[in-house]
């Protein structure tokens, strides 16, 4: 459920707490995960089969804008939505059995660093997935991998 601080702070903004805004951050601020608008969606038609898939949108956006959640883009499929008020972090997201590590942003101090000295850069990393393979997958890959063929003259 919504903070009072945070249902305070947000009112104290001049944002109005609509149900569809609380049902729609409950389903993400309770689940943990990562997810999309149609999964969030589908857990709230049960219960509340009067809001629609645009309601859904825009109050993720809302959401976005007031800081409570960030939105990732997890491999070639839609956005997903994770609640992150108060925590900066990133994934690192295996591209082929979609394995995610959750990294902390000090990691990226060092980036943002040197693309503020380097570029006068200032770098808006807020919810960064970077992809790749996880060692599980690159093993199995050099296991399978053809072995090199040696050069006859």
């Amino acid at each position: 459920m919504l903070h009072s601080d945070e249902a305070a702070a947000l009112r104290e903004q001049g944002h109005r707490l609509t149900p569809q805004r609380l049902i729609v951050l409950e389903i993400v601020k309770r689940s943990g995960q990562h997810l999309t608008a149609e999964d969030i969606h589908a857990a709230i038609l049960p219960q509340h089969p009067y809001v629609n898939i645009a309601t859904v949108y825009r109050t993720l956006q809302w959401l976005q804008e007031v800081g409570l959640v960030a939105p990732i883009a997890i491999g070639g499929g839609p956005l997903h939505y994770e609640y992150v008020h108060g925590k900066t972090h990133h994934h690192l997201v295996c591209q082929d059995c979609g394995y995610e590590q959750e990294i902390g942003d000090d990691l990226l101090d060092v980036l943002k660093t040197q693309l503020q000295e380097r570029y006068a850069f200032t770098a808006q990393l807020n919810h960064l997935a970077i992809p790749g393979l996880c060692a599980a997958c690159r093993q199995a890959a050099s296991n399978h991998a053809p072995q090199a063929q040696e050069h006859q003259p």
